[in-house]
């Protein structure tokens, strides 16, 4: 069964794909940071009172997990550094 906190990580990481404040890599799939976060938390307090209304019970609570999503995401795609190290 998911847990409430992976819900709401998934919601906050929509949020951050939408601002485009993550991307993923286009052959591995792993999530890569594009270094825009206040994009991410500025789109997530836009929509706080509209369409995530109730989702989040604070605004802090969203933007702690917007900004875990972003931290966990990589830099550059590991699978991708590698296949050019060869």
């Amino acid at each position: 069964m998911r847990d409430d906190r992976d819900e709401l990580r998934g919601i906050a990481e929509s949020i951050a794909r939408r601002a485009g404040a993550i991307t993923e890599c286009e052959i591995h799939g792993e999530v890569l940071d594009n270094d825009c976060a206040e994009e991410a938390y500025a789109l997530g307090n836009s929509l706080f009172n509209t369409e995530l209304r109730g989702v989040f019970s604070t605004r802090r609570e969203m933007t702690d997990a917007i900004k875990s999503v972003i931290d966990d995401a990589s830099w550059d795609c590991g699978m991708c550094e590698k296949n050019n190290e060869d």
